[in-house]
């Protein structure tokens, strides 16, 4: 079968797609056929910043049908539609078969076709476990969500209107009506506003862009920031009263089951902006490394 793996840290170029065995179900695991992968920043980062044991096959998020089940497992029949945000430290979503626990893996929603599932997972676990676990947001709570067209502040837009919360969005004026017409009730553009300026008034920051320099003081005293990416500063969070952390996301089959029932039901939905096959890897993490999406990438594999 067909991977995309990467033997050597650095460098994008050092990025392989080689045939390799295809994966032996063993007694707790599901044996799936890969029918789309998400992209995420992450994958282009492990590469160049070496977060992961090499060699490895890349990528985390996958859209697919089970072929196999192992006798110790009980949720998933042959011929399941499944996604799934892979084991972390292993990662090897980027292939046309994969092997998982089933810890790992959700139906897919029925109303998503494999390309636009396969962009579930990591992005709306990211975004609820940002908005819910982290900074616990409420009803009537006004909260500024940066890199707002991308995949994770889609999800977070809409999460924080489902429960009632007041929604700004950092996003390019390009992007305005896209971040809107998923619940934000004002938008700032970055292009032509200095985040320094804006008003002092926000009970949370979501924070996809380590600019807690800039928004930190932009919080009440008492308000909360998250970051998915660096460590924020914490003498400017408390200097500031605010409370500031960062975190990365686990796979939460639970909470990616009542996504997927949100996403049936209508309540959540998702946008795609490029399609790539598998044999063009390199030119999507590449795509996906520029930034600027509107929505998810993805991944053809089956």
């Amino acid at each position: 079968m067909k991977a995309v793996s990467i033997n050597e840290k650095g460098s994008l170029d050092n990025i392989r797609i080689e045939d390799v065995p295809k994966p032996i179900i063993t007694p707790n695991k599901l044996l799936i056929k890969v029918k789309a992968c998400g992209l995420n920043p992450v994958d282009w980062k492990g590469i160049e910043l070496g977060f992961f044991e090499m060699p490895y096959v890349l990528g985390t998020d996958i859209s697919g049908i089970v072929e196999e089940v192992g006798s110790e497992t009980s949720k998933f029949s042959i011929g399941d539609e499944v996604i799934g945000s892979l084991e972390w430290s292993k990662q090897g979503a980027f292939a046309e078969y994969i092997i998982s626990e089933e810890k790992y893996i959700s139906k897919k929603p029925i109303n998503l076709n494999f390309e636009e599932a396969a962009g579930v997972p990591l992005a709306s676990l990211t975004a609820w476990q940002g908005l819910f676990d982290k900074l616990e947001l409420k009803a009537g709570e006004k909260i500024l969500i940066q890199a707002a067209a991308g995949g994770v502040g889609l999800f977070a837009i809409q999460f924080a209107k489902m429960i009632g919360a007041h929604v700004v969005a950092v996003a390019s004026k390009k992007n305005e009506e896209l971040v809107k017409s998923f619940g934000a009730e004002e938008v700032i553009d970055y292009t032509q506003v200095d985040l320094k300026t804006i008003a002092n008034d926000f009970d949370a920051v979501f924070d996809s862009m380590a600019t807690a320099p800039l928004l930190i003081p932009h919080i009440k005293h008492g308000g909360r920031y998250i970051s998915i990416t660096a460590k924020p500063d914490q003498e400017l969070a408390e200097k500031h009263g605010v409370k500031a952390s960062n975190f990365l996301f686990y796979s939460d089959p639970n909470q990616l089951d009542e996504i997927v029932g949100l996403i049936e039901k209508g309540k959540i939905k998702i946008i795609l902006d490029q399609l790539f096959p598998l044999d063009e890897a390199k030119n999507a993490l590449i795509f996906q490394k520029k930034g600027h999406s509107r929505g998810k990438n993805i991944l053809l594999v089956g």
